[in-house]
């Protein structure tokens, strides 16, 4: 897929003559399918060898390529980088030396390098070191000009961010801060929101919340984006992420950006070239997250949930990619009804569903799959002897809160805790709470002050707060 970027030469100028205050005024045109490949260490034994190194095929950049990046996908936690490098080509020639490209990120069995041609080519080729070969897993990667040129301080541009807005807490969705997302540099604000396009991001569908540090890094670190460029992000496992913040112009759909909420589903869901990415076609938990989301952005944003609003990336005008794939477009439909059915905001959430009969103590099933104790509350609503009541209707203080309606919430606020909480840094919730050293949130721990999925090597949890609001240990 193409699209016209300006010069990096005339960027450059631009920035030095003082006539650019904003990077992200051509984010419009901005495409999150740019000059791509994706291919696995099975397809790399088609590339031609030359001595000890394999050598892609040639990748076309129209309009321009001074920098290549990569996002590799490794068999083994833990292991080294392989040696790629990486040249510039011009008319199918050779322009440049090989350049070897340098790690900027890595995170268990992911990392991020990029490698600086030093000239300008209309194409690149890649060449890997024979040895590292067997380790990949998948290895995807990128020509371009990059946004943000090298000369350009890119952690003084604007820091921009925005809090999730409270309507859509209620959907569980994982905060930038609790993913440990970085900082983004984006500025350019897009407040009017008139429908939503839906992608895959072409990546392994396992770890989403892995994939989804390994998706912004490659965003801002190869192509020099601002940010990643999605708005929301969709695991496998139906959990919600926050990516770019929803008040500013995504990059995600060439030309078609504003107004456009994307949203992009972790994994890759065509029906060829997804071989070695997990399962091919998308999860009914992440069919039915996207749907709630889609419907809480409909009520929050006045978006008609129709085929005209909602549309796969490769149906927008000017699109040439199979993005989201085959097996998610065909279920965009679904996902209209869904959002159409489960829509949230506007008002209280909606109330759980009836519980049995009460009896002295007994739970309360909520609608949205999750068991609460008697005192215990969801977002609007309390679990007052094994029924539903508003909260504040007489069933004194909340036992505890969880508001997303899924996990459910049963735990003691007696609950014995250690003397003192482990020594190491803390870490501040997005809704407010400060959670000591190896403290849990719904689904999160803090470790050493940075937010990991529960269960990733941090022990015991020291103790557990839910909501995010009051935090935990400290």
């Amino acid at each position: 897929m193409t699209q016209r970027l300006v010069p990096f030469t005339a960027l450059v100028l631009a920035l030095t003559a003082g006539c650019v205050t904003d990077l992200g005024f051509r984010e419009e045109g901005l495409d999150h399918a740019i000059h791509e490949v994706t291919v696995s260490s099975d397809e790399m034994a088609s590339w031609r060898t030359e001595g000890e190194w394999l050598v892609s095929p040639a990748l076309e950049a129209h309009e321009g390529a001074s920098r290549v990046g990569m996002l590799l996908n490794l068999i083994d936690v833990g292991a080294v980088l392989p040696i790629v490098e990486a040249r510039a080509l011009e008319a199918g020639a050779p322009v440049g030396d090989w350049m070897p490209l340098e790690l900027t990120w890595n995170e268990e069995d992911q990392m991020v390098a990029i490698a600086e041609l030093g000239t300008i080519g209309d194409g690149a080729e890649l060449r890997v070191h024979a040895s590292g070969v067997p380790g990949i897993r998948l290895l995807h990667w990128t020509a371009v000009i990059p946004e943000v040129p090298v000369e350009a301080p890119v952690e003084e541009v604007g820091v921009a961010s925005a809090e999730l807005r409270t309507e859509l807490r209620g959907l569980g969705i994982i905060s930038r801060e609790e993913w440990g997302a970085r900082a983004t540099r984006c500025t350019t604000p897009d407040a009017r929101r008139y429908r939503m396009a839906i992608h895959h991001t072409v990546t392994n569908s396992s770890n989403s919340l892995s994939q989804v540090r390994g998706i912004q890094r490659f965003h801002m670190d190869s192509r020099g984006w601002c940010d990643v460029g999605y708005h929301f992000l969709i695991g496998h496992d139906g959990r919600i992420y926050e990516a770019r913040p929803l008040n500013l112009l995504g990059a995600h759909v060439g030309s078609n950006n504003s107004g456009n909420i994307g949203i992009s589903f972790v994994g890759c869901y065509h029906t060829s070239g997804c071989g070695g990415l997990g399962p091919t076609t998308p999860s009914a938990a992440a069919l039915e997250s996207a749907g709630r989301l889609m419907g809480t952005l409909s009520r929050l944003y006045g978006i008609t949930l129709n085929t005209t609003n909602v549309r796969g990336h490769r149906a927008h005008a000017g699109a040439g990619t199979s993005c989201p794939g085959d097996n998610l477009a065909s279920r965009i439909g679904d996902l209209i009804a869904t959002g159409r059915a489960r829509t949230l905001g506007g008002g209280p959430a909606p109330a759980p569903a009836p519980s049995p009969s009460p009896s002295a103590g007994a739970t309360c099933r909520h609608t949205y799959g999750g068991t609460y104790a008697s005192g215990a509350c969801s977002a609007s609503y309390q679990c007052c002897d094994g029924r539903w009541r508003e909260r504040g209707a007489g069933c004194g203080a909340c036992l505890c809160i969880e508001s997303s309606g899924e996990t459910g919430c049963t735990a003691s606020p007696t609950a014995p805790l250690p003397a003192a909480p482990p020594p190491g840094a803390s870490c501040g919730h997005t809704y407010g709470g400060r959670y000591a050293n190896t403290a849990c949130s719904a689904s999160y721990q803090c470790c050493d002050g940075r937010w990991r999925e529960r269960g990733a090597g941090c022990g015991a949890c020291f103790c557990t707060e839910g909501t995010g609001e009051r935090g935990c240990g400290l």
